[in-house]
């Protein structure tokens, strides 16, 4: 009998997956403070900004004045979009 509980109880967790949220991001490249920063937006809120930092990119969170850099902006993307999604839900 153990093995039908822990199905069904996976059936449940896909059950709650399935109630996801599409969101629309948008990444834009701005001048501020005289450089070029990409910044990540959910419709009007801002996600956080990339900007190059010598041969790495730092990435801020909204509201987060100290950087995490990363060697790529891919990185320093996947990063701010996993914090906004783990803080926002």
């Amino acid at each position: 009998m153990r093995p039908q509980r822990l199905k069904q109880a996976r059936r449940v967790e896909r059950n709650d997956m399935a109630k996801e949220k599409n969101i629309n991001i948008t990444m834009d490249s701005i001048q501020r403070a005289g450089k070029t920063v990409s910044v990540l937006m959910d419709g009007e809120s801002e996600i956080g900004s990339i900007e190059p930092a010598d041969a790495k990119f730092a990435a801020y969170l909204s509201g987060n004045a100290d950087p995490q850099l990363f060697k790529s902006e891919e990185e320093a993307v996947t990063y701010l979009l996993s914090a906004y999604h783990l803080h926002k839900h």
